[in-house]
């Protein structure tokens, strides 16, 4: 304060001078006014303009926990083993810290999964903003804390791959960074040849390669600056967790329940993390009603109409998740809804995106991006991929073989080892639950995109829809006689449903050059 108000009376008096007339018989300049220094250029740790540096160092990571474990003389396959890193390590979420540094706030991304405990509480576990579970007495969702139970060593290695950093002369301190699954395979053999047993929890026994973790898994290695919100499905099964109001076919309460839900899903989840993203590969069927009615062992029977009721109470839990209007959803389509009459998987909600796959095997099609040429061929030689289509809005080609791990074209689906520290070809059966993470993957890199053409850093989901699923796709191309083909555009209203985003290698690891190393 007292150096500005000094030169402010410096030049004060200088001005106060010269308009009384005392400046025009000098020769003398009038100094210019004191400027301010300029703000300092902050640079950002972009990992495109970094790349170089971010791989050597680690690398050079791996290298030396490698070191670490042969210089240690650490084995943990013998179960009477003493070394201190084979203890067993209770690792809860609470434990952690979101650490924002490290992700894009424009790209929060909700993920409704079940089996994430060991991704949420320790591998990503500086990229989850916070993690739910339903709580049955209360309605609403509330506050979870998962953990897991692993060796020393491997909580050790999965926190420093977690919070790696690296340096440059450009900064003051050491910068966050993603390490991609591809660079880590050696040390993901190296730590699995000495702890064998770390592929389970050490005290559940439950195995950590699960539903979730190969969703989870997909998005966060794919996406490296997306930030997470979980919630834990298991927690969620309403049919059986609100037993009274099943068995007396009470469905004033039982909707009066999920209203709750909803209402807290929007406000405690949804709004309070700014969710721009949501991938859910999971839902509810009929079936679902009827395996709870005989789990819950209820009195009487439940016809049709009373299961499609229950079934209907859920539809505000789906419009929290389907028809929030700041984020876009895409769920694991169902291309039985129609057969099976499970509504939910066909009503129309704004903002999902129902995803199924197909695959081409060894074949690589020519299809252009968004779908918008080209795809017709594809139809036209597998039909049978395309059945149930009226559930259905966008195809992704998977680009392999489950049973021939040969059969694979050249940009296949590839997914990440439970550890998040090897990286290779898909090989689980099909399965849209495996298909929706492409989908959601391929929504943020299109959305990253779409901020740089705009300037706009905000998320439209109905601009971003329009974008991902043009309307233009109405013609037959060279297959004006073939009727099935006809059915299929008029039943999707012309919308370019089939897809190769794989092809175009479109996500976030891919565009930000972790992969072209």
């Amino acid at each position: 304060m007292v150096k500005i108000t000094g030169t402010l009376i410096a030049v004060s008096s200088l001005l106060f001078v010269s308009g009384c007339g005392g400046g025009s018989d000098s020769n003398e300049p009038v100094p210019d006014p004191i400027k301010p220094p300029p703000d300092p250029v902050t640079v950002e740790p972009d990992p495109s303009v970094f790349m170089d540096a971010i791989e050597q160092q680690g690398k050079q990571y791996v290298s030396d926990a490698i070191e670490f474990i042969t210089s240690q003389g650490i084995d943990c396959t013998d179960t009477t083993a003493t070394h201190e890193m084979c203890a067993i390590v209770n690792v809860k979420f609470n434990d952690g810290v979101f650490d924002q540094s490290r992700t894009k706030p424009s790209q929060t991304l909700l993920v409704l999964d079940y089996g994430m405990d060991f991704h949420t509480a320790l591998r990503y576990r500086s990229r989850v903003k916070a993690a739910f579970k339903y709580d049955p007495q209360s309605k609403t969702f509330i506050a979870d804390n998962p953990e897991v139970n692993l060796s020393k060593l491997g909580v050790k290695l999965l926190t420093e791959v977690n919070q790696f950093a690296f340096t440059d002369d450009k900064f003051d301190s050491p910068q966050p960074a993603f390490l991609p699954a591809a660079w880590l395979s050696d040390l993901a053999v190296k730590y699995r040849a000495v702890v064998p047993d770390d592929t389970a929890d050490r005290v559940t026994k439950r195995n950590f390669n699960s539903h979730g973790t190969k969703v989870f898994g997909y998005l966060a290695q794919h996406n490296p600056e997306t930030e997470f919100v979980v919630i834990d499905t298991e927690s969620f099964s309403p049919f059986i967790q609100h037993k009274n109001a099943l068995c007396a076919q009470d469905i004033g309460e039982f909707s009066s329940y999920m209203a709750s839900a909803a209402s807290s899903l929007t406000a405690d989840i949804i709004e309070a993390n700014e969710v721009e993203f949501i991938n859910y590969s999971g839902g509810f069927t009929l079936q679902d009603v009827y395996i709870a009615w005989e789990q819950n062992a209820c009195a009487g029977e439940l016809n049709s109409a009373k299961a499609t009721e229950f079934l209907y109470a859920l539809k505000p839990v789906y419009e929290a998740i389907f028809s929030s209007p700041k984020a876009l959803a895409f769920h694991a389509g169902n291309t039985d809804a129609v057969t099976s009459k499970d509504d939910l998987d066909l009503m129309p909600f704004s903002n999902r995106v129902r995803v199924y796959q197909y695959s081409t095997l060894a074949k690589n099609t020519t299809i252009q991006p968004f779908g918008k040429s080209e795809w017709q061929q594809v139809y036209v030689e597998q039909p049978d991929s395309f059945v149930g289509n009226e559930s259905i809005d966008l195809y992704i080609n998977v680009g392999y073989d489950p049973y021939d791990s040969t059969a694979k074209n050249s940009t296949p689906k590839m997914e990440p080892d439970v550890l998040g520290m090897r990286y290779g070809v898909e090989q689980a059966l099909y399965g849209s639950s495996w298909t929706t993470p492409v989908a959601t993957s391929y929504a943020i890199n299109e959305q990253v995109k779409l901020a740089t053409e705009t300037g706009v850093s905000n998320l439209d989901p109905q601009v971003l829809k329009a974008r991902l699923l043009p309307d233009s796709c109405n013609d037959s191309g060279d297959y004006q006689e073939n009727e099935a083909l006809a059915k299929f555009i008029e039943q999707g209203q012309g919308m370019c449903r089939i897809q190769d985003p794989l092809r175009h290698r479109a996500d976030e690891l891919n565009r930000i050059g972790y992969l072209s190393r």
